[in-house]
């Protein structure tokens, strides 16, 4: 008897010891998948809206370049919150046969294209185009810029690459088309139109670059050598912006002072203005061409209405 509780209490002892546990299988890390690439080509080609009114102070000037597989495109970036995000591209035409002749024999003459939008705000989307010439040597004589503003800003400059028919297409703020050679960077179509760089050795008579809008809405242009082409006065002397609105004044274009549009007063603690827009919406701007151009711009304020009729 006493043998079988014996063996009954180690049966129990048994029963009641802890199971010895086979260690789980290893398990595989899992390493998080990278972050897709970034496609500039693709992301210039996506027409997008505003993605708000007025820059913000810390990314009124906050930009890197990056080049692209195209020769000549390259693209503008921000990143804020580490995400890179473009606010602008360029075309180069450092030597095309009728736009730039002497950039083909004498390396450094150029013009270039820079559709730029700051913050991807709606305050400063403009296209800034250089004629570089490269004659003396000094950027002041040599450097002439024009800066064209398109209204109304309806989206962000898009470009779209049409390799099977060798052009790049670009989308100025106002939904128009701009064709571009791809291979010489030349202007092919569009809302805008171009004559050969001025290679005129004297600075005084060599002409700012000669780039045209001729499309339905309204443009205002500024130009200058050397210098900002937005200042009212340069160098002492008075300085005009020209207005155009080619399909419903085709002969007449009207001129007024630039301090009518941006800023020409530096604020307290900088050298210089930094000649930002003073109209934040379209319509504060209309009523300023209305008031000193007299002309009737009630097309162009009907026209969100009519976009989004259009979209119902």
């Amino acid at each position: 008897m006493r043998r079988l509780i014996t063996l009954g209490l180690a049966g129990i002892l048994a029963a009641c010891a802890p199971v010895k546990q086979e260690p789980p299988p290893p398990v595989a890390e899992i390493k998080p998948a990278p972050p897709p690439r970034f496609d500039s080509l693709a992301v210039l080609a996506q027409e997008s809206l505003p993605e708000r009114d007025s820059i913000r102070d810390q990314h009124r000037y906050d930009r890197s370049i990056g080049a692209t597989s195209i020769d000549g495109l390259r693209y503008y970036f921000y990143q804020p919150g580490g995400e890179r995000s473009v606010v602008g591209f360029s075309l180069l035409n450092d030597g095309s046969p009728k736009i730039n002749p002497v950039g083909l024999k004498k390396k450094g003459a150029r013009r270039e294209y820079a559709f730029l939008f700051a913050d991807r705000a709606r305050e400063d989307i403009y296209l800034a185009v250089n004629d570089d010439v490269r004659i003396s040597g000094r950027f002041s004589q040599d450097n002439m810029f024009r800066e064209l503003h398109f209204f109304p800003r309806r989206q962000l400059p898009a470009l779209h690459v049409d390799h099977s028919k060798g052009l790049l297409e670009v989308t100025l703020p106002t939904g128009e088309q701009v064709l571009v050679d791809e291979k010489t960077m030349e202007l092919a179509g569009g809302a805008l139109s171009e004559a050969p760089i001025d290679f005129n050795k004297s600075r005084y008579a060599r002409r700012n670059p000669e780039i045209r809008y001729q499309g339905k809405y309204l443009a205002i242009t500024v130009a200058q050598r050397g210098e900002a082409p937005r200042r009212a006065k340069v160098w002492g002397q008075t300085k005009f912006a020209e207005v155009s609105y080619p399909s419903k004044y085709p002969k007449s274009r009207c001129k007024l002072s630039p301090k009518f549009l941006w800023d020409q007063r530096p604020k307290p603690g900088d050298s210089d203005p930094k000649l930002t827009m003073l109209h934040k919406t379209d319509d504060q701007l209309f009523d300023i061409i209305e008031r000193q151009c007299h002309w009737d711009l009630a097309d162009l304020r009907s026209e969100p209405q009519k976009l989004a009729e259009a979209s119902k």
